[in-house]
């Protein structure tokens, strides 16, 4: 089990140089909730109080992560969710939510609230959004150490420490969406604009070692060595869940890379088509003829060309 310190929460308050920075943090804390206790505990100011009947609604952003225990979430984006240990969820300004431990179990919960323009640009670029609320990133060491070191800041009040914490939290954000299964199992299964997390955590696991590693040869078979199932178990799975075959899913993921390339980069189509996995500038072309209904130099001279001076070669 992780180590989780004393129960500890703080609000702070903000000044404006803290908002002009971008990113401000509003308060943040750990709790240890056992069996049977009433659930959310007394003591914080009243925006922050709730009962489980009425929910609320916050006019900030939090992050909430649960290492231990069950429990149950609902939002209105997301709907009901259930909660297990390693469940991150993010709540949103003017969205209405509640949520609560098992009684049977009780849980520990880290939580850190905050605001600012950067946030809401990784909002407004999808990175974050209310109807992907709820993400599953396993008990997870990366996300524990960042609550800690920034709580620890917190506490220690050193000079500078709202732009500290501010870093802390940008840090945590980037922790819980690399660990979150969503980046890569969400953009092979629907497209970059159509997401949804994959509570499968074995499909989950093939579609990591898919973006991890279809940069190089990659056969379903190599996919399947690396899971505990057997390749026919797998693909069967994997097809049940995702809507297609891993085979599809490792083209799909390579030109999801060769798009992006493409469209940021003035590497050469061949430099691409190898950079994205694909074993020739032929066979891309043959993938992208089909699946976007273009060749990969027409798809980089369109209006998601990075401009003027892109070598075309």
């Amino acid at each position: 089990m992780e180590h989780f310190g004393e129960n500890y929460f703080r609000y702070i308050p903000v000044r404006r140089r803290d908002v002009d920075w971008g990113l401000y943090v509003i308060g943040a804390g750990r709790t240890r909730i056992p069996p049977g206790v009433v659930y959310p505990p007394a003591r914080h100011p009243e925006l922050y109080d709730f009962s489980w009947s009425h929910g609320r609604t916050l006019p900030e952003y939090q992050v909430v992560y649960i290492p231990r225990g069950h429990g149950e979430f609902e939002s209105g984006p997301t709907g009901a969710a259930k909660v297990v240990p390693g469940t991150v969820f993010l709540l949103f300004p003017g969205v209405w939510h509640r949520y609560r431990p098992l009684e049977s179990t009780g849980w520990d919960e880290y939580w850190v609230s905050f605001a600012g323009r950067n946030v809401e640009s990784l909002q407004s670029e999808g990175f974050l959004l209310p109807e992907r609320a709820v993400l599953r990133t396993g008990v997870n060491e990366a996300i524990r150490s960042v609550f800690e070191a920034l709580l620890a800041r917190l506490k220690a009040e050193v000079r500078g420490f709202p732009h500290l914490i501010a870093a802390d939290t940008m840090e945590l954000l980037a922790a819980v969406t690399t660990a979150a299964p969503s980046d890569s199992a969400e953009m092979v299964a629907k497209g970059p604009e159509e997401v949804t997390t994959y509570e499968d955590r074995v499909v989950a696991e093939a579609l990591r070692l898919i973006w991890s590693q279809s940069h190089e040869p990659m056969t379903v078979k190599d996919v399947a060595r690396q899971l505990p199932l057997t390749r026919r178990s797998l693909e069967r799975r994997f097809r049940q869940v995702v809507g297609h075959t891993i085979h599809e899913a490792i083209i799909l993921c390579r030109l999801e890379r060769a798009r992006r390339l493409l469209a940021g980069t003035h590497l050469s189509i061949h430099e691409i088509a190898i950079a994205a996995g694909f074993s020739s500038a032929d066979t891309m072309g043959r993938v992208f003829q089909r699946i976007e209904g273009m060749s990969p130099r027409a798809f980089r001279s369109g209006p998601q060309s990075p401009g003027p001076g892109l070598q075309n070669t």
